[in-house]
């Protein structure tokens, strides 16, 4: 538990703080929210390996997302059985377009294929 005004903490037990005889939080009140936060996708896929990969990667670096379309890989088992739902599309993930640079660096690596993976398909 947290004093809301001198931030000390307790244990859970708790109620009310001994220095100041204020009810104690189980947390402090964050930043307003700001429904308003202009999203832009950065990644989009199938593949629940990088869906895991992705959401650590973003996590890590502390950058705020939304997956939209996770939980419909695999309505009805149709993602389980080919790893991609062909009916809901890929996941998507979405970040605070302030983040989008940092994420791109972080999740285009990815899904761009490197040197030994090129498939630019020139023929010789």
């Amino acid at each position: 538990m947290i004093c809301p005004q001198c931030e000390g903490e307790y244990s859970w037990d708790v109620m009310i703080c001994p220095a100041c005889n204020v009810d104690t939080v189980d947390r402090l009140p964050g930043p307003e929210p700001t429904p308003d936060v202009n999203l832009v996708p950065v990644l989009a896929t199938g593949d629940s390996g990088i869906i895991a990969i992705a959401q650590s990667l973003l996590e890590n670096a502390e950058i705020d997302y939304f997956v939209r379309g996770d939980g419909l890989q695999d309505l009805f088992g149709l993602g389980r059985l080919t790893g991609y739902s062909y009916l809901m599309g890929p996941a998507e993930f979405l970040v605070r377009a302030d983040d989008a640079a940092r994420a791109h660096e972080l999740l285009d690596p990815l899904i761009e294929p490197g040197p030994a993976g090129d498939s630019s398909g020139g023929g010789g």
